[in-house]
């Protein structure tokens, strides 16, 4: 009699899955062998049909648990720990792979397909559990990923991408629909951290872009904004400031300057929408109705034209210095 083809239980979890999570489900090791499925690394297994998730943080979290698992003194770290945290990290970087895992507490680095393995010695400050994944924390994500040499330069990050990373870390809201939502370290937490960390490749860089974070910055477009305003001389612009007038919405521009009463709102994809536009024209009634000018601009006017000469300046500076002088002239 033929013996019927070995059919991968549907208890198996949706997921990447180890020998034992399989040996629980019914599936010998021999099973495993066979052509029903395919190894991930030691102890790590998933069926031919299993489909990896596009979603960068899906596709870790594919992997990661019964990774895990069988190496449990290993924590996701680098671009991997960021994702996994919500950091912003720059779009070039917000990949799956190549991947990276630190391997701590003495043990031997494991080889996963397509990642990275470090061995370090972890902090138990530096090791989180974060949505049952461990991580690197935020601020030695940050630290690691500043200190990496890049392929074409001396730095893997550039300054700015640190401080939108660190904008993120900080962010935490006085006013506005965010207020309640708590930052992951604040400033003095990540100072903490820094000297903690002091010594350690990376520490530095995130310490002078530590100067110029901000909490209440909700993108990192709102960072490179901010950042261009003042190395072009337009000053410091405030984040996480609240318009309101009787009659109106409240309107929390992305940047303010209260003295001028101007506010920078920047549009992104999601305002073609036909419900986003009907916001957009209560958002600049209520911002006119404080006596406010808004300034309005495209995340591609945050940069300088493409083929202009080296120190042009990007776009929003002529809207703004517009909106300077419209308001000289009122």
């Amino acid at each position: 009699m033929v013996t019927p083809a070995h059919i991968p239980p549907a208890e198996l979890p949706d997921r990447c899955f180890t020998t034992a999570e399989a040996a629980a489900c019914g599936v010998t090791r021999s099973q495993l062998l066979g052509p029903g499925y395919v190894s991930v690394c030691r102890n790590v297994w998933a069926t031919v049909q299993h489909v990896v998730p596009t979603d960068p943080v899906a596709c870790l979290m594919d992997v990661l648990p019964a990774f895990q698992l069988v190496n449990p003194k290993a924590a996701a770290s680098h671009t991997s720990a960021a994702l996994l945290l919500g950091l912003r990290l720059p779009g070039r970087l917000r990949t799956p792979l190549p991947g990276h895992v630190t391997h701590f507490a003495g043990h031997r680095a494991t080889r996963l397909k397509g990642w990275h393995g470090h061995r370090e010695n972890l902090h138990e400050e530096d090791c989180w559990l974060h949505n049952g994944i461990r991580v690197t924390g935020p601020v030695r994500t940050v630290v690691d990923l500043a200190g990496l040499s890049g392929p074409q330069g001396p730095w893997f990050m550039a300054a700015e991408d640190i401080v939108a990373m660190l904008d993120g870390v900080i962010n935490q809201h006085r006013v506005g629909p965010l207020s309640l939502m708590p930052a992951l370290r604040s400033p003095d937490d990540v100072e903490f951290d820094l000297k903690r960390l002091a010594g350690r490749r990376g520490v530095a860089r995130v310490r002078s872009a530590l100067e110029f974070a901000r909490p209440g910055v909700d993108s990192a477009a709102e960072t490179r904004a901010r950042l261009v305003l003042m190395e072009f001389g337009l000053g410091e612009w405030l984040t996480d400031v609240e318009l309101h007038v009787p009659g109106h919405r409240a309107v929390w521009p992305d940047l303010a300057n209260p003295d001028l009463k101007l506010s920078l709102q920047i549009e992104g994809p999601h305002h073609d929408a036909d419900a986003q536009r009907v916001r957009d024209i209560e958002r600049q009634r209520a911002t006119e109705a404080a006596g406010w000018i808004e300034i309005r601009v495209l995340i591609s006017d945050l940069y300088p034209p493409i083929g202009s000469a080296p120190g042009t300046p990007p776009r929003v500076v002529e809207l703004i210095r517009q909106a300077i002088a419209r308001r000289a002239a009122a």
